[in-house]
């Protein structure tokens, strides 16, 4: 870093989706502590941790399909299309269920006690903890981060009924009046099922694990801003909408609105890493308050202080089962 002209000491790690869980699964791997000094995610924050165990699990699954158990060194000569339909064998192909809230597949892999172990504790719980309070966090989602899907996969996506999307959320061990409160909630505005099922998922995928990250952040003392990023004219809120602003490109024949929106997201990750705090809106401290960018079709907290109290209210049974996997 000093050798190109950076500043060591003042260090900003960022991704999307999975370079998302990936920049702040560096919160629970010990050897990176004192390289980074500011961590920001979009579409993804301190969450998606799979248990060892079921990576052993889904890694075995996988290499018995191609029949190369006995020699995992031969994947490498395997050709791309045998590995894609192995992954599709051996994980669900709808991607709520392969990465819902109960998780199967996607994520960083939570390898504490193995040998060489990366990843000791889960990124959120080292938020909670303080010990890295001196670490700013930045999480963001997209409004309508899940329609990418809705658009692009349906066949696989669509539930048909609201009902089934009831059913799913029950079985995220939500009791089953509480899910269906819940579903309603979103069953609005004319959306489909498989709108409704997508309207769900956005918020429990990706806007609550970074409203938690950042109130459990906040909590501890330290500095974290949530941002909400809506649709701009040509430009739908969906997963990876904000990437060219992110990568510092412009999209082919950008309406003005979008080229707007690019540049005030561009503008707030570079206020973010230089520690302008005086540019950037107010951090969270005990309501999961975010700023807007684009026009999202809800106030930037509005459908997370609902869903909070869902998860709490999981959490709380979970944990008088005795379920230790008690979010």
């Amino acid at each position: 870093m000093a050798h190109f002209g950076g500043d060591p000491g003042n260090v900003t790690v960022f991704g999307h989706s999975a370079g998302a869980y990936s920049t702040f699964g560096l919160l629970g791997a010990s050897s990176a502590d004192n390289l980074y000094r500011r961590l920001a995610g979009f579409s993804g924050g301190p969450a998606r941790i799979v248990p060892a165990w079921w990576a052993e699990e889904l890694a075995h699954r996988f290499v018995t399909e191609l029949d190369v158990a006995d020699n995992p060194d031969k994947l490498i000569d395997l050709d791309p299309a045998s590995l894609v339909a192995a992954l599709r064998t051996v994980c669900p192909t709808d991607l709520g269920v392969r990465g819902g809230v109960d998780n199967q597949a996607t994520g960083v892999v939570l390898d504490a006690g193995q040998p060489g172990a990366a990843v000791h504790a889960h990124p959120k719980d080292v938020l909670a903890s303080g010990s890295h309070r001196d670490i700013d966090v930045l999480l963001s989602m997209a409004s309508d981060d899940m329609d990418w899907w809705v658009t692009n996969d349906l066949a696989r996506f669509d539930p048909h009924t609201v009902d089934r999307i009831t059913d799913e959320v029950a079985g995220w061990r939500i009791p089953r009046s509480r899910a269906k409160k819940l579903v309603e909630a979103y069953d609005q505005d004319g959306r489909t099922p498989a709108e409704v099922r997508a309207a769900v998922m956005a918020d429990y995928l990706f806007g609550l694990p970074a409203a938690r990250g950042a109130l459990a952040h906040a909590a501890a003392a330290g500095t974290a801003h949530l941002l909400t990023i809506g649709p701009a004219e040509g430009a739908p809120a969906v997963h990876g909408t904000e990437m060219y602003a992110l990568v510092g490109q412009e999209q082919p024949d950008r309406s003005p609105d979008q080229a707007e929106r690019d540049t005030r997201i561009r503008d707030i990750v570079l206020d973010f890493a230089t520690g302008e705090q005086t540019r950037l809106w107010p951090a969270v401290t005990d309501q999961p308050t975010a700023e807007s960018v684009g026009n999202p079709p809800f106030e930037g907290t509005a459908p997370l202080l609902a869903g909070l109290d869902a998860v709490r209210h999981r959490a709380c049974a979970a944990r008088r089962r005795g379920d230790p996997s008690a979010p």
